[in-house]
């Protein structure tokens, strides 16, 4: 499963009918520059996004690079494409369940950025436990704490 996912995540494509899906954006006021070097310092992820507590990166933020976070769950992921400043391709799994994230960073006028986030996941039971609205507002309060860390990082 997790050569799919990876041949998947490289070829830039999500799960297909996967049962739980989700895409959210946000515009942020400062550069692209500021947002690139917030999202790839995976070790500074706890202190502006608590939920991604014990974030490691065993490696540099680079295709192939391993990559964990999560309490009692582990969400262990790996890094498939790069395209910096630009498009972050991550695949893995979690309890059992698969998923694909997609970040694409987009320069915006007068110093703007606008990031958009999606994510696939599959498996037995999924949609039942975690259905698409679960994981939108998930999502959508990652993408605020990146805008509000961001921001106060420019300042």
């Amino acid at each position: 499963m997790m050569t799919e996912l990876r041949r998947r995540a490289e070829a830039k494509q999500m799960i297909p009918n996967a049962a739980v899906e989700a895409s959210r954006s946000i515009i942020i006021g400062v550069s692209v520059d500021v947002v690139w070097r917030l999202l790839t310092d995976v070790s500074k992820w706890p202190r502006w996004y608590g939920y991604l507590k014990g974030a490691r990166l065993d490696g540099k933020f680079a295709s192939g690079t391993a990559l964990t976070y999560g309490g009692f769950f582990k969400h262990r992921l790996r890094i498939a494409i790069i395209e910096p400043g630009k498009l972050v391709m991550l695949y893995g799994t979690m309890a059992g369940y698969t998923g694909i994230t997609r970040w694409d960073i987009r320069n915006l006028a007068k110093g703007k950025t606008e990031v958009t986030f999606n994510e696939s996941s599959d498996g037995p039971l999924i949609g039942f436990l975690y259905g698409n609205a679960s994981l939108g507002r998930h999502l959508e309060w990652w993408l605020l704490a990146v805008k509000v860390e961001a921001e106060r990082l420019a300042r």
